[in-house]
């Protein structure tokens, strides 16, 4: 077929095309393995935005975590035996592996079809937002379900940190958390023995007061305890607010 029917794939695969030029298409299809292959890809677009809209939202997402870190020991078991801290990694490592084969289907679509760009950016967009939230939540699970994990609260609303050594994780979430001032957001800091803080993620609670944030790689080893203070957007190298919340071990 001429290229005026290769031309019309991105208005074909949003149904925006006229019966004779549907017929001329779907005459066309069979026998052009590059058409078929870029619709292909245009669908696992319209797929992953279906499964995007599926997926926990945050509220959700927190009553999840919320629940089991309401089971996670108040204080460590000595004896406990858990999987390596490497665990953590290679969950990650996993799920890497599991969803790198869409885009690069997805990528050439998005490329090829113009008509299409925005739904492609969208989907991406879309996709990136609720895959951080997933991972999050798996991350946390694992950490707070961990045997050695202990959460203490934190005097941020309603709020708690769960700690594993064996999981080299720190959690940090809650609700009800007050909003700080404009234009500062909040930032975990771990208090080493020699009374040095070490920086950790900055995080802004939900209009709702909800927050989920995470330090990992973080060794307990001279570990004391742990502060949250009000730093300038984007966070600190040290501390320069207020300390809002403390926690010692």
């Amino acid at each position: 077929m001429n290229d005026n029917v290769h031309g019309l794939l991105g208005a074909y695969a949003v149904d925006a095309v006229t019966d004779a030029e549907r017929a001329a298409f779907d005459a066309h299809l069979p026998g052009c393995e590059d058409c078929a292959a870029e619709l292909a890809g245009l669908r696992d677009v319209a797929a992953a935005l279906a499964d995007a809209e599926a997926v926990a939202p945050p509220a959700a997402l927190r009553a999840r975590v919320l629940e089991e870190v309401s089971r996670t020991a108040q204080l460590p078991p000595d004896d406990a035996e858990v999987a390596p801290a490497d665990d953590l990694a290679a969950a990650r490592e996993a799920r890497h592996a599991r969803s790198g084969h869409r885009w690069p289907r997805f990528v050439l679509a998005a490329a090829s079809v113009a008509v299409l760009a925005g739904v492609g950016a969208f989907a991406g967009v879309v996709l990136t937002e609720r895959n951080a939230e997933l991972a999050m939540e798996q991350d946390v699970m694992m950490v707070a379900s961990a045997p050695d994990a202990h959460s203490m609260d934190l005097d941020l609303g309603t709020s708690h940190l769960v700690v594993s050594d064996r999981m080299a994780s720190v959690v940090a979430m809650g609700e009800d958390c007050p909003k700080p001032h404009d234009g500062m957001e909040y930032q975990l800091w771990v208090v080493m023995e020699d009374g040095s803080k070490h920086a950790g993620p900055t995080f802004m609670p939900e209009s709702d007061g909800s927050f989920m944030t995470m330090l990992d790689d973080q060794s307990m080893d001279g570990v004391t305890g742990f502060v949250v203070t009000e730093e300038p957007m984007g966070g600190s190298d040290e501390p320069t607010g207020d300390m809002v919340a403390v926690v010692e071990l």
